[in-house]
C-alpha cells in the first residue's frame, strides 16, 4: 500500500509550513542602472525597472502561508510534496500562481510548472513555463521567462540559470521599455535590446552582455560583442559613462568619453575627454562632495588649441592657443532659515566656457555669485558678492572702434550687497513698522557707457557705469496702516529714508566721466502718504463686478544731487500700471522720487459663470509741488520720456481677458497726455489647448532721442506648437522687427514622442536687426529611450557656410 497522502478538493491551509515555499518568492526584480551624464554634465545613476534573477528579497521568518490548489499530494516515498491545479500561494507580500507546485524534500529543490506567474510587493509580474531552484535559493533554473513592470518595462529570455548563488545568466534574453502592439502584440516593438546572454555578477556588481544587438522594429541597426554596465541594485559604481558627441565648424567633430570613480557614497571624481578633430584634446576633472547640510562641486576643463587659426581673425577664440577655466558651485543648508552658497567661473580668457559649450557656463552673461540667505517669517537678510561676466569674443577694449569693446572689462563687480528687511510682528498705531537696509559697493575698471566715440559730453550721452569705486548705503523705516470707513479702505503711510554714496571715479569731467569732483553725498527723504479705495461691488446671478477708484497723495521734500554720483541700479523705468500706485516708482536704491505728486486711477473687474474674467487698470500721475525727479537728467537719463517727467503724466492702462479655458489675452498702453499719440503699446496672447499652444506678442516703442534710439521700434515675436496626432509634434518660433523690415530670428522642430522612444529635430537662424545678416545658424537633433538615456547633437554652421 502506498504511503501517499492525498487531499483533494479546493481547501485552505494555513500554517507554518515546513518546506522552503520562500524558494519561490527568491524570484524578485532589481533595478538595471546605467552610469551617464545628466544635464549638468554630472555623474548620475538611471534606474531601469527591469529583473534580477534569484535576488536577495527576504520574507518574513514569521509570516504565515496560503495554500490554495485543486489537490494537495504527500508523496512520503518520493519525499516529495506536490500542489496540483489552481495553484495559489500567498507569503508574506508575495502570491505565485502555477498549475503545479512539488517540493522534493530529499534534493531540497522546488519546482513550478504550467504558466507560473509571480506578483511581487513592488507590483512586478514575472511570468514563465518552469521554475526550478533550490531551498536555500543558491541555483537555479527559469524556462520561458517572462517579466513585466509597474512603468511598462518588459524582459523576457528562453531561460535563465543561477550559478554558485552568485552568478545568474539569462539565455537569449530581450528587454524593452515600449508597449506590445494592441492590434498585434505579437509585432517586435520600436526598439529592444537582444543578447545571448546577459550575466548578473553580485560578486563584482555588474551586468555583462555578450553578443549584444540593438533592434529597431526586430530589425538590429548595431552590434556589440560585450559590453558591461553597473549591477542594477546599487546606485553608484566606478566605470566608464555613456559618450557623448559635438560638431561646429570651428572646433570640428568632437566625440567625448569619462570615467567616473566612485571613490565613497558622499563624493566622487569625474574624468573626461573630449577629442576635437579640428582643436584636439579637451580635458575636464570634476570633484563632488556631498556632506551632512550641502554639497559643492569642482571642476577644471583646459585645451591646447592646435588650429586656432579655423577661428575669426581678431577673436579671443584665435588669439588664445593655451585654454582652461575652473567652475565651481556651492549650496549649505546652515540651518532651517539660513543657507550659503556659491556659483563662480574662472577662465582664462573671455570666451572659452562659451566656445566649448561647458555645461553650466555657456550662456553669454554669466554672474559669479557668492551668498548668505536668511528667510524668518517676514524678515529676510541677503548678503552677497557678485562679478558680472560677459562672454565675447573681442580681444581688447578699444574706445575709438565701435566695434572693437570688451564687455567683460566693462562689467562691475559688487563687494558686498546687502539687502536687509525685517517687518514688525506686531502692530503699532493701528498699523506695521518694516525696516529696510540696502549697502553696495562695487568697481570698473573700464567705462561703460553709449557715447565714447565723441570727443565732448553732448546732452543725450548715458554713462550706465562709471571706472572707479563707488558705494552706497540706504536705510530707510516706514509705518503703514489701513483701516474701512464707510466702505472706503483708508491707507496711510510715514516713512523717512537716509542715503551716503562715496564716489572715487576716474577721468573726472572727461567723455568717459562728467563727474567733476569726487565727493561724500548724503541725502534724506521723509514722506507721507495717504491712499483711499471705494470698492463698489454688483452682481446679476450671472456676473459680477467689482469697480474700485484709487487715489492716492504722497508728500515729501525734493530729490537732491540728481547727476551728482552714479546710478547704477535704478538706469531701467517703464511706466505701466504695475507701477502707477507705487510710493517710489525708480527701480533702484540710486534714485529716489521726490516732490508732491498724485496717483489717480480705477481697477475694474468682471467675472462671468462659465469662468470668462476681466481685468482693467487704468489712471494717471500728477506731480503737484517740487521738483519732479523724473524731468531731471542724471548720468543714465532714467526718467526721461518715460512719460512722468511732466506735470501731467502720460495715460496708462491695462486690459486682460481670461477665457477661463486656456486663452488670456492681455494689452497694455502708454497715451501721450498731450495729444493722446502712442507711446508704448503691448499686446499679448496666449493660447494653450490639447493639441496646440501660441503664444503672440507685439511691444511698439516710440522714438526715444535721449536714449539714443531715433526710430520707433515694432516687434512682433509668434512661438507655437502643434499636435499632429498621439506621437507627432510640430514647433517653431519668429520674431519680426517690422521697423526695420526684416526677421530677427526663426527657428522650427519636429518631435516624437511615445511611450518608449523620443526624438526631436530642429533648425534656428539669428540676424542681425539693422543688417539682416546672419549671425548664428544651428541644427540639432536628440533622441530618447526611456529608460536608457538620451543623445543629443547641435552642429553650428560657420559664417561662410
Amino acid at each position: 500500500m502506498s504511503a501517499n497522502l492525498m487531499h483533494k478538493g479546493r481547501e485552505r491551509f494555513r500554517t507554518l509550513v515546513t518546506w522552503s515555499v520562500a524558494g519561490f518568492f527568491a524570484l524578485v526584480p532589481a533595478s538595471i542602472t546605467t552610469s551617464g551624464l545628466s544635464a549638468s554634465g554630472q555623474a548620475a545613476a538611471q534606474e531601469i525597472s527591469a529583473t534580477q534573477i534569484f535576488a536577495d528579497q527576504p520574507v518574513d521568518p514569521d509570516a504565515q502561508l496560503l495554500l490554495e490548489s485543486d489537490q494537495l499530494i504527500y508523496d512520503n516515498d518520493r519525499e516529495l510534496v506536490i500542489a496540483i491545479g489552481n495553484v495559489q500561494i500567498a507569503y508574506g507580500d508575495y502570491t505565485l500562481v502555477a498549475q503545479k507546485v512539488e517540493y522534493n524534500r530529499q534534493s531540497g529543490r522546488v519546482i513550478a510548472f504550467g504558466n507560473v506567474e509571480i506578483l511581487e510587493p513592488n507590483g512586478n509580474r514575472i511570468f514563465a513555463d518552469e521554475i526550478d531552484i533550490t531551498d536555500d535559493f543558491r541555483d537555479g533554473f527559469v524556462s520561458a521567462l517572462k517579466v513585466e513592470t509597474p512603468d511598462n518595462t518588459r524582459i523576457a529570455a528562453e531561460s535563465a540559470e543561477r550559478r554558485d548563488g552568485e552568478v545568474t545568466v539569462f539565455n537569449n534574453g530581450v528587454y524593452t521599455a515600449c508597449e506590445p502592439c494592441r492590434e498585434n502584440p505579437e509585432k517586435p516593438p520600436l526598439w529592444q535590446i537582444r543578447a545571448q546572454k546577459v550575466i548578473i555578477d553580485n560578486r563584482t556588481r555588474t551586468i555583462e552582455y555578450e553578443d549584444a544587438s540593438f533592434e529597431v522594429f526586430g530589425k538590429p541597426i548595431a552590434k556589440l560583442a560585450r559590453f558591461s554596465h553597473a549591477d542594477p541594485a546599487i546606485k553608484r559604481k566606478s566605470g566608464f559613462l555613456v559618450p557623448s558627441f559635438n560638431s561646429t565648424e570651428e572646433l570640428g567633430i568632437g566625440v567625448s568619453n569619462a570615467y567616473f570613480f566612485n571613490l565613497a557614497p558622499n563624493f566622487d571624481l569625474t574624468l573626461s575627454g573630449f577629442y576635437y578633430t579640428r582643436q584636439g584634446f579637451l580635458g575636464e576633472a570634476e570633484w563632488r562632495h556631498r556632506t551632512q547640510n550641502g554639497q559643492y562641486s569642482i571642476r577644471y576643463a583646459g585645451i591646447d588649441q592646435q588650429d586656432p587659426t579655423a577661428f575669426s581673425a581678431g577673436s579671443v577664440d584665435r588669439a588664445n592657443a593655451d585654454r582652461h577655466a575652473v567652475m565651481t558651485n556651492g549650496l549649505f543648508h546652515i540651518n532651517p532659515r539660513w543657507r550659503f552658497g556659491w556659483s563662480a567661473l574662472f577662465q582664462s580668457d573671455n570666451n572659452f566656457a562659451s566656445t566649448y559649450s561647458l555645461d553650466g557656463f555657456s550662456a553669454r552673461d554669466i554672474t559669479n555669485d557668492v551668498y548668505l540667505v536668511g528667510l524668518d517669517g517676514k524678515n529676510y537678510f541677503d548678503l552677497r558678492g557678485q562679478d558680472f561676466l560677459v562672454q565675447d569674443n573681442q580681444i581688447d577694449f578699444d574706445p575709438g572702434n565701435p566695434g572693437n569693446q570688451n564687455y567683460t572689462d566693462q562689467q562691475a563687480t559688487v563687494l558686498p550687497l546687502l539687502d536687509y528687511n525685517v517687518v514688525s510682528g506686531e502692530e503699532y498705531g493701528a498699523g506695521q513698522v518694516s525696516f529696510d537696509l540696502n549697502v553696495a559697493s562695487l568697481s570698473r575698471g573700464t567705462p561703460q557707457n553709449s557715447n565714447l566715440f565723441s570727443d565732448a559730453i553732448i546732452s543725450n550721452d548715458r554713462y550706465t557705469g562709471i571706472a572707479g569705486h563707488y558705494s552706497r548705503a540706504s536705510a530707510e523705516a516706514e509705518w503703514k496702516g489701513s483701516h474701512i470707513t464707510g466702505g472706503a479702505v483708508l491707507t496711510s503711510s510715514l516713512s523717512v529714508r537716509g542715503d551716503g554714496m562715496w564716489v572715487d571715479s576716474d577721468n573726472l569731467g572727461t567723455v568717459q566721466n562728467p563727474l567733476t569732483t569726487n565727493e561724500t553725498i548724503y541725502r534724506a527723504m521723509p514722506a507721507a502718504m495717504f491712499e483711499i479705495r471705494y470698492p463698489l461691488i454688483a452682481t446679476d446671478g450671472m456676473t459680477s463686478h467689482i469697480f474700485e477708484p484709487i487715489a492716492q497723495i504722497v508728500v515729501r521734500p525734493d530729490e537732491t544731487d540728481i547727476g551728482m554720483f552714479p546710478n547704477e541700479d535704478a538706469q531701467s523705468l517703464v511706466f505701466d500700471t504695475s507701477n502707477l500706485f507705487e510710493r517710489d516708482k525708480f527701480s533702484g536704491y540710486d534714485r529716489v522720487e521726490g516732490g508732491t505728486r498724485a496717483n489717480i486711477g480705477f481697477r475694474y473687474s468682471t467675472s462671468f459663470q462659465y469662468g470668462d474674467s476681466i481685468d482693467i487698470v487704468a489712471g494717471q500721475s500728477f506731480h503737484l509741488h517740487g521738483l519732479n525727479s523724473f524731468s531731471q537728467v542724471d548720468l543714465v537719463n532714467a526718467g526721461v520720456e518715460s512719460g512722468l517727467e511732466t506735470d501731467r503724466s502720460d495715460y496708462v492702462a491695462s486690459i486682460q481677458y481670461n477665457n477661463g479655458q486656456g486663452h488670456v489675452l492681455s494689452t497694455g498702453v502708454r497715451l501721450d497726455e498731450k495729444n493722446v499719440d502712442l507711446n508704448r503699446l503691448e499686446v499679448a496672447s496666449q493660447v494653450v489647448k490639447p493639441d496646440y499652444s501660441v503664444n503672440t506678442s507685439y511691444v511698439y516703442t516710440a522714438a526715444q532721442p535721449n536714449y539714443q534710439v531715433a526710430t520707433d521700434r515694432h516687434e512682433i515675436r509668434m512661438a507655437g506648437s502643434l499636435k499632429l496626432n498621439e506621437s507627432w509634434r510640430a514647433f517653431g518660433a519668429v520674431a519680426y522687427d517690422i521697423e526695420n523690415s526684416g526677421v530677427i530670428s526663426d527657428s522650427i522642430g519636429l518631435a516624437y514622442d511615445d511611450e518608449c522612444f523620443s526624438f526631436s529635430v530642429n533648425y534656428s537662424d539669428i540676424r542681425d536687426r539693422y543688417t539682416g545678416q546672419e549671425t548664428s545658424q544651428s541644427i540639432g537633433f536628440r533622441i530618447g529611450l526611456r529608460t536608457i538615456g538620451g543623445y543629443g547633437l547641435t552642429h553650428k554652421f560657420d559664417e561662410t557656410e
